[in-house]
This record gives structure tokens, C-alpha cells and sequence, in this order.
């Protein structure tokens, strides 16, 4: 993670932008999401979360309309609220560590579901979450 908060610093936005390309581009990922650790905050993002957020509905007819002012919107709305959770569960996390041992730190995050598995890297500053996709058992 002390890459990232040296990329992220200076001109290293290239250098962040590179390196969330490269790890979009490995097997499996689906998104990438950098956080600012003190609010949460969206720095910079990657990939699809439309996994997370429906992206149709539907109208008195049952019939689905979708369309791509809907799918950017749910797509954006669904960023903000992976952002939002994320955040929320570092900060739990944190809390937890911080009551058994005051001295200690969360380092690593891995959540898995039936559908997704997000690994979460915070920092002091940032917070890196990775996305992929929960390979068959």
C-alpha cells in the first residue's frame, strides 16, 4: 500500500491509474476502487460494478426499460454505495482491532460471498479495494 500512497501523491496519478489498469486487467477482477481513508471519498475507480446495483426496471407492464442515462446512473449509484459500505466496514473493522490490542492495525480485508470476494488494503490515507469474482467451489 505504500506504493499507492506514494503514486497517489505528486504526479503519481499516471502511475495509479497504470496500476489499477494492470490489476483490472488480471483473471477474475471485476472492479477496482481507491478510497480517501478519512471520509470515504471516491479517488478513483475502474471496472464494472453494475454486478452490485440492478441496473433495469420495470414498468406497470413488467416490460424492462433500460437505458444509458439508467445504467449510468445505477452504475454511479452503485459505486457510491460499494464506496460507502467498504468504508464502513474498514472503519468497524478498525474499531475491532483497536479494542483487542490499542497498539494493533487492520492490514488486510478479504470478504467473501457466493458471488464476489473484495480484498480491502487501507492505509493511513487510502483505502485500495480490489473486486473479483468468487470462483466455483
Amino acid at each position: 500500500m505504500a506504493q499507492i500512497t506514494d503514486q497517489l501523491t505528486g504526479n503519481g496519478a499516471e502511475a495509479l491509474a497504470e496500476t489499477l489498469s494492470r490489476l483490472s486487467k488480471k483473471p477474475g477482477v471485476q472492479a477496482t476502487l481507491v478510497l480517501e481513508a478519512s471520509s470515504g471519498t471516491i479517488i478513483q475507480n475502474s471496472g464494472s460494478f453494475s454486478a452490485f446495483r440492478s441496473t433495469s426496471r420495470s414498468n406497470n407492464a413488467g416490460a424492462v426499460i433500460e437505458d444509458s442515462t439508467t445504467t449510468t446512473n445505477a452504475e454511479s449509484q452503485g459505486i457510491e454505495e460499494l464506496a460507502s459500505m467498504v468504508w464502513s466496514f474498514v472503519k468497524s473493522a478498525g474499531g475491532l482491532v483497536h479494542g483487542l490490542d490499542v497498539e494493533d492495525e487492520v492490514k488486510l480485508l478479504r470478504l467473501r460471498t457466493k458471488k464476489h470476494e473484495l480484498v480491502i488494503v487501507p492505509d493511513p490515507k487510502y483505502i485500495l479495494v480490489v473486486v473479483h469474482e468468487t470462483p466455483p467451489a
